[in-house]
């Protein structure tokens, strides 16, 4: 009877891990939305950052500061918390020798979300108030974090931090490996984890590139990995969910 007790806790608990992971599998769809396409689409309509012709210096950025900007940023922040709800599904429902690769994927993704984190508090509170009371002895600061100018600082804690998300999801890979389907999601988050490796690595030789026509392309390619990537996840979970319903 205690036996019985405790597999029908175990499969309650499986399930409910395998629900989490789906939930934040779909803040990350959420927040790729928002933070890409959807959130710089409005932006360019409502009030465009100069970044999008070339950098000005940071009086230019003042003036032409909308709030409106900061909503990419917003979107980032719901992105994040996916990618954490998620990984930690994972953990729960990865079998004991996967554990390991899956706690490693946590500590990435630790990591990951503090650099990131770091970065959209900044483009969302600290930038605006430098912005809103705008004085020539913040043009440094202002230089020096903003993300509409391409050799700031954040640029580089941004690559780095999606680095540490795709060596999170890399390491995570192993946990999906059931059938055709969850190989395919395993192989999404291994190319996940090549591609923000490579644009890191990329970082470190030239600063400048993100804002390129090639890095705007990686970006975009970027979204679109991410994107599927996220939806085949919450295929793969629900297909345990129902497996596990039988």
């Amino acid at each position: 009877m205690n036996n019985l007790k405790e597999k029908m806790e175990h499969c309650d608990n499986a399930r409910s891990a395998l629900r989490i992971g789906i939930y934040g599998a779909v803040l990350t769809i959420i927040g790729i939305l928002l933070s890409g396409p959807l959130g710089f689409g409005i932006v360019v309509v409502i009030q465009p950052s100069p970044a999008l012709q070339a950098w000005q210096g940071a009086q230019a950025y003042a003036q032409h500061y909308h709030r409106i900007q900061a909503l990419p940023y917003f979107g980032g922040f719901v992105l994040v918390i996916g990618y954490i709800v998620m990984m930690a599904a994972f953990y729960q429902i990865a079998e004991e020798k996967q554990k390991t690769p899956a706690l490693i994927a946590i500590i990435f993704t630790a990591i990951f979300s503090t650099l990131v984190f770091f970065n959209y508090i900044d483009q969302t509170t600290f930038l605006p108030a430098l912005a809103k009371n705008y004085r020539p002895e913040y043009d440094p600061a202002i230089s020096t974090f903003s993300m509409a100018n391409p050799h700031s600082l954040s640029w580089a804690i941004e690559m780095w931090g999606y680095a540490f998300l795709g060596m999170a999801t890399w390491s995570a890979a192993s946990v999906f490996k059931r059938d055709r389907l969850e190989k395919t999601t395993a192989t999404l988050m291994i190319v996940n984890g090549i591609v923000s490796i490579v644009g890191a690595g990329a970082t470190s030789f030239d600063l400048g590139w993100v804002l390129t026509s090639w890095g705007l392309l990686s970006y975009v390619v970027w979204n679109l990995l991410a994107l599927t990537l996220s939806i085949f996840i919450i295929a793969s979970l629900r297909r345990r969910e129902a497996q596990s319903r039988r």
